[in-house]
């Protein structure tokens, strides 16, 4: 729908509504006057009628005359009605003339006299009708009231009339208006607004060179918006030959800077590939001679010394199971040294059943020795239950921590460990009252490789596989250390899981 058409409904609507309300307005006003004169004119006559009445006497003859001559005089009257108090006081006598078409009947008849109020009627045969109630004394003294009933035909005549009127001076007017309204609007804004919409889609089309039409200074609302549409074409043109400029440039200085990238990140994938490849064969070369040179080596002088010691047929019976103890931890060393070669398919849990109470005590009892006991004092914390779970990954985990909270007091110290479980989780801590390690440090210290020992004295593989084999077993190891105030490894994983095979 145009903005023409739109502006024009939205006139005749307005207009349409102001014409109706101000027509009603004037016909109710109108017709109320013509109400308010006919009551007024209906009082007086019955004020002059009451007049009459009194000097006619009390002959029923006389009273219906005058009621005839006021019914006959005055245009517009439907009815006058007398009702006098009756001789006994009971019931009253009434007498009424009334037009017809025929002509005046009267009326006359006794009965009970019911209380009238002037309002307005309606009447069976003329519509509605003006009732006005005059109460006065007749001839006797006695009381008595006058009721005149008079037609309102003729506000409603006046009224429609006035209607009519008015509809065709509305009707007129709005045509008029409207047209008027209709030629001045194409003249004044439709033209103009039309000119700027061309321009507009000339601009969407891409052409930047047109220009709305409109006075250079002055007007009013349509021609600033012109200029302003003019300014902005101009700014864009501006910016579109300052943009194309700059994107050549930017064109070029990319596309060199693009050949300049391509060959640099060659050479980064080529020294990162070099680098990786170096960083794994160091790695893998490191780890290959410490655990043949470190561990191979001493385990199979010592599997086989106690092969021979326990085919000694001297051996006690004591000895006997301390050697049984030493060929199964040598077989335990021997199986974790296959773990670790294989960590490349990671840690693979078996749950079953397990004290945790011998596991700790076991790590204890490998890790401290005679020294080192009268050195370190040693406190333990173990609840006596049962849980399922890995019991050589359990003890892996528990020697590894063991074994560096003891390096971790050469001097001596406390040694703490505790094993609980907390809803479905086993809980793991083992804290000492060494040296404690800064942030830096404590940031590495789960990094494979990473060791702050002397050279020869460890490998930097222990903390790493203890957090492999917490992930493992569904869990975390975290860590609480602070220089000078010790260090406590704190381990966590969910109990009753089924591990897969």
């Amino acid at each position: 729908m145009s903005l023409r058409l739109q502006l024009v409904l939205l006139f005749t609507a307005v207009l349409a509504a102001t014409l109706l309300v101000a027509s009603a307005l004037g016909l109710r006003i109108g017709q109320r006057s013509v109400e308010d004169e006919i009551r007024k004119r209906t009082v007086e006559l019955a004020s002059a009628t009451t007049l009459s009445l009194k000097h006619s006497g009390t002959d029923d003859d006389q009273i219906s005359e005058e009621l005839a001559g006021t019914v006959r005089m005055h245009r517009g009257l439907l009815r006058a009605e007398v009702a006098r108090q009756g001789a006994l006081g009971i019931d009253a006598d009434f007498t009424a003339a009334r037009i017809t078409p025929s002509g005046i009947v009267f009326t006359r008849w006794r009965g009970p006299s019911a209380r009238v109020a002037g309002e307005v009627v309606d009447d069976p045969d003329w519509g509605r009708a003006l009732r006005v109630v005059a109460p006065f004394n007749d001839a006797r003294g006695a009381k008595a009231r006058l009721v005149l009933v008079a037609s309102l035909a003729e506000a409603e005549r006046l009224v429609a009339a006035e209607r009519k009127a008015l509809l065709q001076v509305a009707v007129g007017a709005s045509v008029f208006l409207l047209v008027a309204f209709w030629i001045l609007l194409g003249r004044i804004l439709i033209r103009r607004v039309s000119a700027l919409q061309l321009a507009m889609r000339a601009v969407e089309g891409g052409l930047l060179d047109v220009k709305a039409p409109g006075p250079a200074q002055g007007g009013d609302e349509l021609a600033y918006l012109s200029r302003g549409f003019n300014r902005m074409l101009a700014q864009i043109r501006g910016f579109n030959a300052e943009l194309t400029r700059k994107i050549e440039e930017a064109t070029a200085e990319l596309t060199q800077k693009n050949r300049d990238l391509a060959e640099l990140n060659e050479l980064l994938v080529d020294a990162r590939r070099d680098l990786t490849s170096k960083e794994r064969l160091a790695a893998l070369g490191q780890l290959a001679g410490t655990i043949a040179h470190e561990l191979g080596n001493p385990l199979n002088a010592l599997s086989g010394h106690l092969q021979l010691l326990a085919r000694r047929s001297d051996l006690a019976d004591p000895a006997k199971g301390q050697v049984a103890t030493l060929q199964g931890e040598v077989a335990r060393m021997t199986q974790i040294i296959r773990r670790f070669l294989d960590q490349t398919r990671g840690f693979t849990p078996t749950a079953e059943m397990v004290e945790l109470a011998p596991l700790v005590d076991e790590a204890l009892d490998l890790t401290l020795g005679v020294e080192a006991r009268q050195k370190i004092q040693v406190a333990r914390d173990v609840d006596g239950i049962t849980v399922r779970t890995d019991p050589g990954l359990v003890r892996h985990l528990l020697t590894n921590l063991v074994s560096n909270a003891v390096d971790a007091m050469p001097n001596g110290g406390r040694l703490e460990v505790k094993a609980r479980t907390e809803g479905r989780d086993v809980v793991l801590k083992v804290s000492d009252t060494g040296q404690g390690m800064p942030a830096e440090v404590k940031r590495h210290i789960f990094e494979a490789f990473f060791t702050t020992k002397p050279s020869g004295k460890g490998t930097g593989l222990g903390l790493a596989i203890c957090k492999e084999i917490a992930r493992a077993l569904k869990g975390r190891i975290d860590v609480e250390s602070e220089p000078g105030r010790g260090s406590a490894f704190t381990v966590r994983f969910p109990v009753g899981e089924a591990y897969p095979a």
